[in-house]
């Protein structure tokens, strides 16, 4: 699961849904937004969400921007959309009337802006990319990064290999019974810059503790190529803390599927066609870890098949064909440099459609334990391959509750116990808090363990989990 699953999209939509640019736009369409839908009862500072609420309505955006920054200084929320969503918004909207009024060097600088609140905010985005003013590359030197040490006792047996629909290791079946995990603190493109690796440990440990044996990663290429992207210069500081992560997880004997592209840069440099951007930064990492039988698998994509429309909720923006065109060729690139570990490519719909390029067919599923034996029996008809339920959740939130959450996620991984699946993975293992300003949404609610690392009902609903 990634911030533009169908749950989080509807909250993105409130925020952005009046601001879809068509190709045929010269300019952006203002951003609109309701700024304050709760008014607190009290406000420590001066600044109030009525003076928000004023400004926005006259559209001075300057004293709106001010406003914003004060509010959020002082974690403040104004009602269900973020403090940052609206900063973002009102950046793109003093934007867009700098431009119609032909202060083009301003309205550039405020979409500049309004990535720092968003980075991957689609309109301020596409109008950096009309007005040809993409953000340059920061200017650094990065320091020399020592070689990546594994461990040193492996053989071809100690890492994960397939022979049908099982998983083994040390030719003993392995199912794989894992979570998918941020740490708490640090969710998304948090994960490398932002975790503490003293908090990461203390986290290992509770899901160790609860038997679990394999963890589901996600690495964003930007925190790890800062410098020079294309020639694949390592951020130091980045790969020394990814370095640590594994090495924490093989102390609690996990197995890790590393995800090599969740949302990637789909339009500065699109993932899919702009091959060249890309192939030294996945050449660099496979080949830093090709030798380590701790990575169970590299996972090629995060669900790819949403940008080419398998969710009818999310436009997509690529054709199938060039998307698969892309999973063959980044396939060919990992196995070309790596020739240890699985691949694998996470899909939100079909994963059938990976079948020629992948050596574990990965899905997601997000409905009822009643359909998932008829999305199992599929897969298992079109292919051969292992099959590993990759993403499975309920969110806690609202009239859900904690133990409608447990109720939902045990019938489900009930019926995918009785199928030949070669293991399920949660989504996620703890509840995320939210940014400052922010009230909690689904996404952050998917727990088996709350923000204080204390047990939900829904860790105590699974199967057992001692692998055969």
């Amino acid at each position: 699961m990634n911030i533009y699953k169908p749950a989080l999209v509807s909250v993105i939509i409130v925020v952005l849904s009046a601001c879809v640019i068509p190709n045929n736009v010269t300019s952006p369409m203002p951003i609109t937004i309701t700024p304050s839908l709760v008014a607190p009862t009290s406000i420590p500072r001066q600044l109030t969400c009525t003076d928000l609420d004023s400004a926005w309505t006259t559209a001075d955006w300057p004293t709106v921007i001010q406003v914003l920054e004060d509010l959020r200084t002082s974690g403040v929320p104004c009602g269900a959309n973020t403090l940052t969503s609206k900063l973002y918004a009102a950046h793109i909207n003093y934007a867009v009337s700098l431009e119609n009024s032909g202060n083009q060097a301003g309205a550039i600088r405020e979409y500049q802006i309004a990535l720092v609140a968003n980075g991957r905010g689609k309109e301020a985005l596409n109008a950096l990319v009309r007005l040809n003013a993409q953000p340059a590359p920061p200017s650094c030197a990065p320091a020399q990064l020592n070689e990546y040490l594994p461990p040193t006792t492996t053989s071809p047996d100690d890492f994960v290999s397939s022979n049908g629909f099982e998983l083994s290791v040390n030719r003993q079946m392995l199912v794989a019974r894992g979570v998918n995990y941020y740490p708490r603190h640090a969710p998304w493109e948090r994960f490398i810059t932002d975790s503490n690796l003293d908090e990461v440990a203390q986290e290992l440990d509770v899901i160790a503790s609860a038997g679990f044996n394999t963890l589901r990663i996600f690495l964003w290429h930007d925190p790890l190529f800062t410098c020079a992207p294309e020639t694949a210069t390592p951020n130091t500081a980045a790969f020394v803390k990814l370095d640590a992560f594994i090495a924490l997880a093989r102390a609690r004997g996990f197995r890790l599927i590393i995800t090599l592209n969740d949302l990637p840069d789909l339009l500065f440099h699109p993932l899919y066609t702009d091959w060249a951007h890309y192939d030294a930064q996945t050449t660099f990492i496979v080949k830093r870890y090709r030798d380590d039988p701790t990575i169970l698998a590299w996972d090629l994509r995060n669900e790819g098949d949403l940008d080419y429309g398998a969710s009818p909720g999310i436009q997509g923006g690529f054709s199938r064909d060039t998307v698969l065109a892309w999973l063959s060729h980044i396939a060919g690139v990992v196995r070309a440099n790596d020739n240890h570990h699985l691949l694998t490519a996470g899909w939100w719909g079909d994963a059938s459609e990976t079948a020629n390029f992948v050596d574990i067919l990965s899905f997601h599923y997000w409905k009822d334990a009643h359909e998932l034996v008829e999305r199992i029996n599929g897969l298992q008809s079109n292919s051969h391959l292992p099959i590993v339920l990759e993403e499975v959740g309920y969110s806690s939130l609202g009239n859900n509750g904690e133990e409608v959450q447990a109720a939902s996620l045990g019938s489900t991984l009930s019926v995918a116990e009785q199928e030949n699946l070669a293991g399920w993975l949660i989504w996620t293992a703890f509840d995320f808090l939210p940014p400052a300003g922010q009230l909690p949404n689904v996404e952050h609610l998917f727990g088996l363990w709350r923000n204080d690392l204390t047990p939900k009902p829904a860790l105590y609903a699974l199967p057992p989990l001692k692998s055969p």
